[in-house]
């Protein structure tokens, strides 16, 4: 304690010049705050002194896009061991959620056309992840399963993800994911 005194009566001015920023920066907090005030409770961002509607940051499309750069990057490597990107991810953690699933339904739950999704599961399937067997009470369709070693891999990649997860939103709360989940699938949801 002595010693910081005597720091301290030496480099006075240095002291008075740290206290000045940390006034500096105590004003600016509350100059931020008045700021974030001045929006009301609805979020409207025509309020006094905040960005117009027009301005690109204000534009939902825009923020939209720049989270999903985001994700995608972050999912990207975080997944680059395996190999999976998040269409390749999303296809075979929902073969795992429904064994047996029929090619058509698994377009039709992830939102994409058939002729896109064949040569993903073409290469599933020469990579050793999915299995195509015939159903067993039509012939004529075949049903989608993950190879045992996928299915063994899953819990992996599935904790891979969620690391990926937190590390995306972890500046949200628990509340805040929730909402966040909530609001994107009431955007691509056909369901009320």
């Amino acid at each position: 304690m002595v010693l910081l005194k005597n720091i301290a009566m030496q480099h006075s001015d240095l002291f008075a010049m740290s206290h000045s920023l940390l006034g500096l920066t105590r004003a600016l907090i509350a100059a931020i705050a008045c700021c974030m005030d001045k929006i009301d409770a609805d979020g409207d961002l025509n309020a006094p002194g905040t960005m117009t509607e027009d301005a690109l940051d204000a534009q939902i499309g825009y923020n939209l896009k720049r989270a999903s750069a985001l994700a995608m990057n972050d999912f990207a490597i975080e997944l680059a061991d395996a190999g999976l990107r998040p269409v390749t991810y999303g296809m075979l953690a929902l073969i795992d959620e429904r064994p047996g699933i029929r090619a058509a339904e698994l377009c039709r739950r992830l939102g994409m056309k058939s002729a896109n999704m064949a040569p993903l599961l073409a290469e599933l399937e020469e990579r050793g992840m999915v299995e195509r067997d015939d159903h067993a009470e039509d012939k004529r369709v075949r049903v989608l399963t993950l190879t045992p070693a996928a299915r063994e891999a899953m819990p992996g990649w599935l904790q891979q993800v969620r690391r990926h997860e937190d590390r995306f939103l972890q500046r949200l709360t628990k509340k805040e994911r929730a909402t966040l989940l909530r609001l994107l699938r009431l955007i691509w949801t056909d369901e009320g």
